[in-house]
């Protein structure tokens, strides 16, 4: 999910009692629950899709999600003792118990949101790069927001904490409704794909769509192809494919291996979770470059690097 959701939830836990156990619970929360995606810092160090190959990987796996606890207790007991209580020793010790407790809550609160959209994470890093996703909620949900922010107003405002509790239970159901009717949406899409002609299918991709949790972009996996529909259960139709299918490609085709030589594609094949290729050719039919792609985001959309790379053919 976005730093925004993720920072409330940690704010959320704090206010819905967390921050009664020790000082500094709160920040102890928030900065769990974003510690993880320290990882942004590819951004900056690597190229493009170097980043994408490294992020939700080894800093959402076991055992960074062991060791980032430790060094935020860590950082807020030295906080506490070199400048909070040096600036006022009447102030309350932090209690190093609860510290590391609260952290450790806010740190797997994390990959857990992370897993809901359809990027994806890799829960076992380094051990193995097997990318596990909920499909339930778009990386970016206005509704959720607007459930967490409501729960830390009314703590702001100083409501009794059992309606604090109750918004903040509130404000959890809300993904979890979403993951109940993405397996339920995944269960009626499969069959559909098969009415609809569409044999062989071996998963499907239920992709929430922005501001619309009860639509999303559907994929049936056939061994040779991504056949693209929509899922919406506010119409009488609630799975359809349409003509759309992309070919997964010729995989073993020497020119596509070659291009896979490429750092870049490798990185971004890292990534893509339902990869495909191509190999465009010229007006006269000479092969120019090998296209690769991800079924979950469109070619030359709105994606940006995401919807794929292009590796030209020498002498094409």
């Amino acid at each position: 999910m976005d730093p925004i959701t993720h920072t409330m939830t940690g704010a959320v836990l704090a206010r819905a009692g967390g921050d009664r156990y020790t000082p500094l619970a709160t920040a102890a929360l928030i900065l769990g629950a974003n510690a993880p995606d320290i990882d942004i810092y590819t951004v900056w160090t690597e190229s493009s899709f170097g980043s994408i190959a490294f992020r939700r990987g080894w800093t959402h796996g076991p055992i960074f999600l062991a060791l980032l606890p430790v060094v935020i207790t860590g950082l807020l007991l030295f906080w506490d003792r070199a400048v909070r209580r040096r600036r006022d020793p009447s102030l309350a010790p932090v209690r190093p118990g609860w510290l590391f407790a609260l952290a450790l809550l806010g740190t797997l609160s994390h990959p857990l949101l992370d897993w809901l959209n359809t990027y994806g994470i890799r829960f076992l890093m380094p051990f193995s790069g097997t990318w596990f996703a909920g499909d339930s909620v778009f990386i970016i949900d206005p509704y959720w927001w607007a459930l967490l922010g409501t729960t830390l107003w009314l703590a702001k405002r100083g409501r009794p904490l059992p309606t604090v509790r109750f918004a903040a239970a509130v404000a959890f159901a809300y993904p979890a409704l979403l993951v109940a009717l993405s397996a339920a949406g995944h269960r009626i899409a499969r069959a559909e794909a098969v009415v609809q002609g569409i044999t062989d299918v071996t998963d499907i991709v239920y992709q929430p769509q922005p501001a619309r949790p009860l639509a999303a972009e559907l994929i049936a996996v056939t061994p040779e192809a991504y056949h693209v529909g929509h899922f919406t259960w506010t119409g009488p139709l609630r799975a359809v494919f349409g003509d759309t299918a992309i070919a997964r490609g010729p995989w073993d085709d020497p020119r596509v291996r070659g291009a896979m030589q490429d750092p870049d594609v490798r990185d971004y094949l890292v990534w893509a979770r339902y990869a495909w290729v191509r190999i465009d050719t010229t007006a006269a039919g000479v092969p120019a470059a090998v296209v690769f792609g991800d079924a979950r985001f469109p070619e030359g959309g709105l994606a940006g690097g995401l919807g794929g790379l292009r590796v030209p053919i020498p002498g094409g």
